[in-house]
């Protein structure tokens, strides 16, 4: 799935940061990443309480990558090589259609970090052909997020209800569905 991107990587976003695979060595950048609670309430992840914990997580995303059907990239400083962002692709059930999310460290929140990553991985989406559109979907809650994809072109098409599974537990979110054709 999507080896425009992995035959691009690292791909740069600006001067300040780039795009790659994550591995190993962003234990602790994804530590960061799941581990704030502030994150965590917008995510369907257990939160992590140890960098063991992201380690594993790390391998759990390695799999769904090899499974073929998710890929999930870093958005990385250049200048440090820290990973401060995760951005996911998920094909669903229509082959048309990309889901899209994403996650950045709260140190930095409002810089245009997602839109500039995302905008540069759209191009090269719609460069290779092949999907239609883009599919977000965001807590109500998440205002910020809201905005990047409104910015990013990305339409609100409706609500629904989801079922998530958090630390062996159901819970059901309410969701905004957004769209973006490509």
């Amino acid at each position: 799935m999507l080896t425009i991107l992995h035959n691009q990587l690292p791909i740069k976003v600006s001067e300040q940061f780039f795009i790659r695979h994550i591995n190993s060595g962003d234990r602790e950048g994804i530590f960061q990443l799941y581990s704030n609670e502030k994150i965590a309430k917008y995510v369907a992840r257990k939160t992590h309480s140890s960098v063991e914990e992201s380690e594993e997580y790390i391998e759990i995303l390695k799999q769904r990558i090899e499974s073929g059907n998710d890929i999930y990239l870093g958005i990385c400083e250049a200048a440090s090589q820290k990973l401060i962002g995760i951005i996911r692709f998920l094909k669903k059930e229509d082959p048309s259609t990309l889901t899209i999310g994403y996650a950045l460290n709260e140190e930095y929140w409002g810089q245009g970090i997602v839109a500039a990553a995302i905008n540069k991985l759209v191009e090269l989406i719609k460069a290779a052909g092949g999907y239609s559109k883009l599919r977000a979907t965001v807590r109500p809650e998440n205002i910020n997020s809201q905005k990047c994809l409104e910015k990013l072109g990305f339409e609100l098409a409706g609500k629904f209800n989801k079922v998530e599974l958090v630390d062996s537990k159901e819970i059901e979110t309410e969701r905004l569905l957004y769209l973006k054709a490509l």
